[in-house]
């Protein structure tokens, strides 16, 4: 496996024990790189037709009028055929070069397969007793100006989160809690709403990170609810994807929310996007903002045919 940590440079994480690299699917317990089994076994998955996606949207739609779920997140595969001349390796150090910002990682593991992607959502970081987060959720594209107009929907998808992380850390005992007023960060060919924490946090990270995951932008509100909604409807295995994944030691702790990913097949890619679904959701509008999402991966993928 190889990874990059934004602001640093490329790293090997060897089988020795050297790295203590985390990794957690969407669904099943974390494990080290080190772990010669999983609990999960993920097969390559297929495309998700329009149709489908349309009738997992209606579904979610259901929900939102029958129950109190207030968000779910949909997510669908985009499959495309491996080009001939594909070399894993260099596609990898063309997401490094191409998203600085983001953590970039290409790993095999036997159960798992072979994945590589790009993510820009940090779900915990810090050492000693110092701690950061994020809420990341809203989504929209980049555009020449610059200046970029939240709607209704956005926003409340986006405070949503925040008060979801703030009862999180107060019911877990982080102290001197800290936030910044949302703000706007590119990510590759999109924008989101982007809110900071900082806290001070003195017992098990691994407890920490647990109850962080599944953050309501890989999940919903209410999460067990919301997952219960995702697994009725979704009709493929996410696999490695909306899990977490990093480094996790005695002195750093550097993990990330896995979002733009892509499992690699023999002959095909199945790249995988998703996004926010609320009651006052358009269905052609996720749809696209899936297609848009993907690109992030798509068309670094074109640009190395």
């Amino acid at each position: 496996m190889v990874y990059r940590i934004p602001g640093k440079e490329i790293e090997l994480a060897d089988l020795n024990g050297q790295t203590n690299f985390i990794i957690k699917p969407w669904q099943g317990g974390a494990f080290s790189l080190q772990s010669s089994n999983s609990s999960q076994k993920s097969r390559f998955q297929r495309q998700t037709s329009k149709e489908g996606y349309r009738v997992s949207f209606a579904k979610y739609m259901e929900a939102f009028q029958s129950g109190n779920i207030q968000k779910a997140i949909l997510s669908s595969i985009i499959q495309e055929e491996k080009p001939k001349d594909f070399d894993p390796i260099d596609y990898f150090f063309r997401l490094c070069e191409s998203y600085p910002n983001a953590f970039a990682y290409l790993l095999y593991h036997p159960s798992l397969g072979t994945w590589c992607g790009a993510s820009p959502e940090i779900l915990l970081e810090g050492s000693g007793d110092e701690y950061s987060t994020v809420a990341l959720a809203g989504t929209q594209p980049t555009n020449p100006s610059q200046e970029y107009d939240w709607g209704e929907k956005e926003v409340e998808e986006h405070e949503l989160v925040n008060e979801h992380i703030r009862a999180i850390l107060e019911k877990g005992g982080a102290t001197e809690i800290r936030e910044t007023a949302p703000y706007t960060i590119q990510a590759a060919n999109v924008v989101h709403l982007k809110t900071d924490f900082r806290f001070k946090y003195g017992k098990s990270v691994r407890s920490l990170l647990d109850q962080l995951h599944p953050t309501p932008a890989v999940a919903g509100l209410p999460t067990a609810a919301s997952i219960e909604l995702i697994q009725a409807a979704e009709k493929h295995d996410r696999g490695l994807y909306t899990g977490y994944l990093g480094i996790l030691s005695e002195s750093e702790t550097r993990v990330f929310v896995n979002l733009r990913c892509m499992q690699i097949g023999e002959r095909d890619l199945a790249l995988y996007a998703g996004g926010g679904i609320t009651a006052k959701s358009d269905m052609e509008a996720e749809w696209m903002e899936t297609r848009l999402k993907a690109k992030t991966l798509l068309n670094l993928l074109k640009s190395t045919t």
